[in-house]
């Protein structure tokens, strides 16, 4: 058995276009920049138009959480992390993610899964929590 869970569809979708927006900014940057003479802004077009495709990639498009039979691995923006099931106590939702703690006290926060403040009021159950409680049963078994 694998699963994996990704940063909803809605948050992909945002990310690609923001990541079309900032390639756009940078072609228009060089091609303007280069006709007119402005050194200065292709620069400045350059360097937000890649700021703007490198967020979204990292941010929108890497995170994921991936449930296997032995281990959980936890893809974040900036590194990974793999949990072996046998270690984990417990997974809990939250506006900062899926935070996976294990028997020798340390937690991982899993960022592509997160549950919002109003639904964590509300009572409202989320696949955030949908994640968390795969995990816990795996963990249990």
């Amino acid at each position: 058995m694998r699963h994996t869970w990704r940063v909803s569809p809605a948050g992909r979708i945002a990310g690609i276009v923001f990541m079309a927006f900032g390639l756009w900014v940078m072609v228009r940057a060089l091609l303007s920049g280069a006709r007119d003479g402005y050194e200065l802004a292709i620069w400045y077009g350059f360097g937000f138009g890649l700021a703007a495709v490198l967020v979204p990639l990292l941010f929108a498009l890497r995170p994921a959480v991936t449930l296997t039979g032995t281990e959980v691995e936890v893809r974040n923006p900036l590194r990974s992390r793999r949990v072996p099931l046998g270690d984990i106590t417990d997974a809990k939702t939250g506006y900062g993610g899926l935070r996976i703690e294990t028997r020798d006290g340390r937690a991982v926060t899993a960022w592509a899964v997160q549950k919002s403040n109003l639904a964590s009021w509300s009572g409202k159950h989320t696949r955030a929590d949908d994640v968390a409680d795969a995990i816990r049963a795996q963990a249990v078994s």
